[in-house]
């Protein structure tokens, strides 16, 4: 959908709402109206609802992201990847391995699908430039099993800490030459309209269309308007 059938399509199901509900509601129904900045945020909130719900597989589908090529397909536009060399770390000297190295996950990062290390040391002779799996683990993980052979970093992977502030931390066995990070982006919001006076949707006032696949938007859309008539106190069913 483009933005103006968004914003006519957020019209049209809020009137079929005022036209059909219970006769001692029509006085409240009838004065309801939503804005082009109300129906960008209701919208924005929708899409961030049903990305999340994809993802982890709470949809009628009970697919989550990858599970079939559908849920792929779906969410295809917001996968990225991002590649740092060993001249993208973070300068931390809190470490809980003298091995340890931290890097600024990107801005725009909402979930992690896929991490890896390239290493880069001689001390591995023929397998020097190999890869390796990063693993995500707890801090009280980390603890029980850094000195385990067999659940601690290896020549075959990693482990990764989160650090906060956005940051992790990776602990590797051999020095790492490269980091590799596939992920979903967060969705850019739904903005009808270039918002006056300076007003943003999750950081953003000029007119933005949806980047999801199209066949999301009435999704979208019914969840949105949902969301909005709940608001106003009007129950409405998922």
């Amino acid at each position: 959908m483009t933005n103006e059938e968004f914003s006519n399509g957020f019209d049209t199901l809020v009137n079929s709402y005022r036209r059909f509900k219970d006769f001692d509601k029509q006085e409240i129904l009838d004065s309801i109206e939503f804005n082009e900045y109300e129906k960008s945020l209701y919208l924005t909130k929708a899409q961030e609802e049903v990305v999340i719900n994809l993802y982890n597989g709470k949809n009628p589908y009970g697919d989550s992201f990858e599970g079939t090529e559908e849920m792929r397909r779906y969410l295809d536009a917001l996968v990225s990847t991002k590649v740092y060399s060993s001249s993208d770390t973070e300068d931390i000297s809190t470490k809980v391995s003298p091995n340890s190295v931290f890097y600024k996950l990107p801005d725009d990062l909402a979930f992690i699908t896929m991490e890896q290390i390239k290493f880069d040391d001689e001390s591995l002779g023929c397998y020097n430039g190999s890869f390796a799996n990063v693993y995500p683990i707890t801090q009280d993980e980390y603890g029980r099993v850094k000195n385990n052979p067999f659940r601690g970093p290896t020549r075959y992977k990693a482990l990764r800490l989160d650090a906060g502030e956005n940051l992790v931390e990776l602990v590797s066995k051999y020095k790492i030459g490269e980091y590799l990070v596939r992920y979903l982006k967060k969705p850019t919001p739904i903005v009808l309209e270039t918002m006056p006076n300076g007003i943003t949707i999750d950081g953003r006032n000029d007119e933005t269309e949806c980047v999801l696949d199209s066949t999301l938007h009435n999704t979208i859309l019914n969840r949105a308007v949902q969301m909005a008539l709940h608001s106003k106190g009007i129950s409405v069913s998922k």
